[in-house]
């Protein structure tokens, strides 16, 4: 096995050494913003390159999706029916609706009033560490206890697309 030495630490001992220990110091200072910069102008290169490449793939994927959203919102009764279930599963992924839940505000409520009134019923459970309305917590509340502070549940299908792409041939 190799030796290992001890690097020796740099003493100075006068301000004409502590002078050129600066000069160094700026000297490297200067040549690391140089190769920073040279590496963040390369860094900006590829970013707009990919950017380049993935232009037509994200609008291709975007037009797909939509199309795909509209296809399903126009078949929603036949595809989805209530005999049916929620999804459809195909050889290259599955589409479907899921069900999502939203907390929106009575009329003449604001989420500040809300919490107000959590506050001053002693609803302490629908609130944050942070005073805020935790409304992952009112989700879980009955459709009175929401009204009595100004909330209202609204339930709304949102469609989405799980892609299987271990089903596609490999590329060449």
């Amino acid at each position: 096995m190799a030796q290992r030495t001890k690097p020796q630490p740099l003493i100075i001992n006068d301000l004409n050494q502590a002078d050129e220990a600066l000069r160094q110091l700026a000297e490297i200072a200067r040549e690391q913003a140089v190769i920073e910069g040279t590496l963040n102008e390369q860094i900006d290169e590829l970013k707009a390159a990919a950017k380049r490449q993935m232009g037509p793939l994200a609008d291709d994927r975007k037009r797909l999706e939509d199309a795909l959203g509209v296809f399903g919102t126009l078949k929603k009764a036949d595809l989805f029916g209530e005999s049916r279930g929620r999804s459809v599963e195909l050889a290259f992924g599955t589409i479907g609706f899921r069900r999502t839940t939203s907390l929106r505000l009575l009329a003449k409520h604001t989420w500040a009033m809300v919490l107000g009134r959590i506050q001053g019923l002693g609803l302490t459970d629908g609130l944050r560490t942070k005073v805020e309305v935790d409304k992952d917590a009112l989700r879980g509340w009955p459709e009175e206890r929401l009204e009595t502070i100004g909330v209202k549940r609204e339930t709304s299908d949102e469609f989405y697309i799980e892609l299987k792409q271990e089903e596609l041939p490999d590329a060449a």
